[in-house]
């Protein structure tokens, strides 16, 4: 009686242990397949951030040029010349 229950507890645990390994094999070739870790929503959300930090990755470049610009304009302009300091002009009283 003995033997009969040890040879069904054998079976017992080799049908677990060959189900563990089988699930174990099932999620690593998922992983080296390249199915994706998120939910679908989930990755559209971040591919939707992705595009917008690519947009305002272009903006401030512009923004960058735009001002660039503006300081070579304002580094060429010429002020009017000054009277020289110490003269007094006349006013008509």
């Amino acid at each position: 009686m003995l033997k009969v229950v040890i040879f069904i507890g054998a079976l017992l645990v080799a049908g677990i242990a060959a189900y563990a390994s089988m699930s174990v094999i099932s999620v690593v070739r998922k992983r080296l397949e390249g199915e994706p870790r998120f939910p679908g929503s989930a990755l559209d959300g971040i591919r939707a951030r992705l595009a917008a930090t690519e947009a305002l990755e272009i903006r401030v470049a512009e923004l960058e040029e735009r001002v660039d610009f503006a300081e070579r304009l304002l580094a060429q302009h010429n002020e009017p010349e000054r009277l020289p300091s110490g003269r007094a002009i006349d006013s008509p009283h």
